[in-house]
């Protein structure tokens, strides 16, 4: 017997051995008294019993709660949560209305302040593990962070979650939906030839000091994957040395990038003003982008798509067509939007479908 055919032999019988093996770790977190995770920090959270009266604490807490809200149990739970709203209108309080009667708790709040709360789980970002997380476990409160930043959190970090609800299953639904979308768009855009990729400058606008300034995301951070996953360059990738954070970039570079297309993103106010201002101001006028109408808004409806939140797959869909029209001729983003927050979030009402869609046809109406 050759080795070739012996390997595939042995690849056979391991196969059944490994589907009885994850099978059967299945069935005993399942029959488990408790409900068991690891969180983004590495820490295994064991919980007594199911989680009901949930916290979500500290800023950014429209990104635990976008995961969290992903699943079937929060329905059922007693929720508290910071400001979820990130300019553009609450999405929690919109698919739940009896958020907007429960009283927030501040994003500044204290570890004593959360403890009070009794909450029998607190979910927070990872980026907060000095600050809450490692205080809660002194006070003994069970809590769990999620990093969420990356598609690889989002892979990571969902599966978890759903071992801490003992809702697996929804888990690898939610990561298979998410997979089949961008395999939608990856398979088309990968047959783009390299003199074919547009070069693209992602900026997010800000205002401060009565001025505007923009500025450039990290090369690890979710925009910057998003528009290489679309099939184009990233034309700031590697001028970031902030790599914790967005860091700000002069005229001058912006110029020197010349890129073929800009998309602006706001995500506290609607990014109008700063469309505006590049193309009524003289010193933009000779960039390429500016001069062939490739200025553009990036769309939204009570979040922004082009973040790390759970409608980053909206992002995706609607940069690779508005890139390349002719590889998704029949791509409807009205349809994906709905599909979205169908299958994802379980919105059936057709009036909260309609207001979603229109909120995101306003959003790019300049372009």
């Amino acid at each position: 017997m050759n080795a070739r055919r012996l390997s595939f032999l042995i690849f056979l019988i391991l196969i059944p051995a490994f589907l009885f093996a994850q099978a059967s770790a299945e069935n005993q977190m399942l029959a488990s008294d408790y409900y068991s995770a690891v969180d983004a920090n590495g820490r295994t959270v064991k919980l007594n019993e199911k989680p009901v009266k949930v916290l979500i604490a500290g800023k950014a807490g429209n990104m635990p709660a976008n995961a969290l809200f992903l699943f079937p149990e929060v329905e059922d739970m007693d929720l508290t949560l910071p400001l979820t709203d990130q300019g553009l209108g609450d999405f929690f309080a919109f698919i739940r209305p009896s958020l907007h009667d429960t009283v927030r708790i501040s994003q500044n709040a204290s570890v004593e302040e959360i403890a009070s709360r009794e909450p029998q789980l607190v979910l927070t970002k990872a980026t907060h593990f000095e600050s809450i997380a490692k205080k809660l476990d002194q006070l003994g409160v069970p809590n769990f962070t999620l990093n969420l930043e990356s598609y690889e959190d989002w892979q990571k970090e969902i599966e978890q979650l759903g071992k801490l609800l003992k809702n697996t299953k929804r888990a690898e639904q939610i990561l298979s939906m998410y997979e089949n979308r961008l395999l939608q768009v990856t398979s088309k855009v990968s047959t783009l030839s390299e003199v074919n990729k547009k070069r693209v400058l992602l900026l997010q606008g800000a205002r401060g000091d009565n001025a505007n300034s923009f500025k450039i995301a990290p090369d690890t951070w979710m925009q910057t994957w998003m528009v290489e996953t679309i099939g184009a360059i990233p034309v700031w990738k590697g001028a970031n040395s902030a790599a914790n954070g967005w860091s700000t970039v002069s005229f001058e570079q912006i110029a020197a990038w010349n890129p073929e297309v800009m998309y602006i993103v706001s995500y506290k106010t609607p990014s109008d003003s700063f469309i505006k201002e590049i193309y009524n101001s003289p010193l933009w006028a000779d960039l390429d982008a500016v001069k062939n109408h490739q200025v553009k808004q990036t769309p939204s409806d009570m979040m922004n798509y082009i973040q790390p939140v759970a409608s980053w797959i909206l992002g995706v869909e609607w940069m690779a067509k508005d890139l390349y029209p002719s590889l998704f001729p029949t791509m409807d983003m009205e349809k994906q939007i709905a599909s979205f927050y169908h299958d994802f979030y379980s919105i059936k009402d057709e009036a909260m479908l309609e207001e979603l869609q229109k909120r995101y046809k306003a959003s790019i109406s300049l372009n």
